[in-house]
């Protein structure tokens, strides 16, 4: 029997199950999908459910199944397929690795790569990881994601059983995150917690996610400013760490903006200010820690995107040294 691949839901809490997976596997028919689910081949949490069912955000959708058998129903996969990289893609992909051993790949994604495809998205880090796996003989396993416009470290699994134990870390709150951030004016006070529940507001394209503190979500941030950002004809900016004790989609940046300090280059909760100083989103997935599965404590660390350092520099700061 072929070893399940496995998903967990980092966004789109809400949404129907058979909706979420269409996402994820958009080759397979609605009646196969929904044959799958009802046969337990498809699995949510290691339970059967129907297709109707609403997904959370920490939820483990478990695929036993060689879809391989379905394919006479099923259109080209096209980019589904594992794609023969070009040497090109093979050197730029390669420059993202941080680690790699027997179970694990970690990557520094850019800014800017999706880290799944969709409409009009081709270039993404799940087709490097196929095209990337033909070439080392091994398949690959996404365990979280984060966003396109979010640099920083991406956990990847090179086993059914890695997978499985991360994705169930990832679950339990056991992972920890901490990330970087520039943002304009500096958070008040310069340190502390964000207690903020969250829920998403709008529709489609306007879709946002706001604090609300009758129907939000929990969502906690821990916070600490480490350095004001202060020079003559520039703006006042700081340099924030932050860690998220809860996964809430887009929660540090609507965090920030909570506290009057919006992320730079973050459009969509900064609005014009903050895109008028420079438009590319200054968020990075700084260090990651998590256990393997021996129960040995693993840290990764990632050195900021250029664009990131660049605006440092423009300050006179140089974020090795500190």
């Amino acid at each position: 029997m072929n070893e399940p691949t496995v998903y967990i839901v980092e966004d789109s809490e809400g949404m129907r199950l058979d909706r979420w997976l269409k996402k994820q596997i958009p080759e397979l028919k609605q009646s196969v999908l929904e044959k799958l689910l009802r046969t337990g081949k498809i699995r949510l949490n290691d339970g059967k459910v129907a297709s109707s069912h609403r997904i959370v955000i920490g939820d483990v959708v478990t695929v036993r199944e060689n879809l391989e058998k379905y394919r006479n129903v099923l259109p080209q996969l096209g980019m589904k397929e594992a794609p023969t990289l070009t040497a090109e893609d093979l050197q730029f992909f390669e420059s993202l690795i941080v680690w790699e051993d027997d179970e694990l790949l970690i990557i520094n994604k850019p800014s800017g790569l999706a880290v799944q495809g969709g409409t009009k998205t081709f270039r993404h880090v799940d087709r490097f990881l196929a095209g990337y796996g033909e070439h080392k003989n091994c398949r690959y396993r996404l365990t979280h994601r984060i966003d396109r416009d979010t640099s920083g470290l991406l956990v990847i699994a090179k086993t059914g059983a890695m997978a499985t134990h991360l994705t169930q870390q990832f679950k339990d709150g056991k992972v920890d995150k901490t990330y970087w951030a520039i943002t304009v004016d500096q958070p008040t006070p310069g340190s502390g917690v964000v207690k903020a529940p969250l829920i998403k507001a709008g529709i489609g394209d306007r879709e946002k996610v706001v604090v609300d503190y009758e129907t939000g979500k929990s969502a906690v941030t821990v916070y600490q400013t480490l350095k004001r950002l202060e020079k003559r004809n520039l703006p006042f900016m700081a340099w924030v760490e932050l860690k998220p004790e809860t996964g809430r989609t887009h929660q540090i940046r609507v965090h920030c903006q909570h506290l009057g300090s919006p992320i730079l280059g973050d459009g969509k909760y900064g609005g014009k200010e903050v895109t008028d100083i420079n438009r590319t989103l200054h968020l990075h997935a700084r260090t990651i820690m998590f256990r393997d599965r021996d129960g040995n404590r693993l840290t990764f660390n990632a050195p900021p995107p250029a664009h990131f350092e660049e605006t440092l520099r423009r300050y006179g700061i140089d974020w090795s040294r500190l």
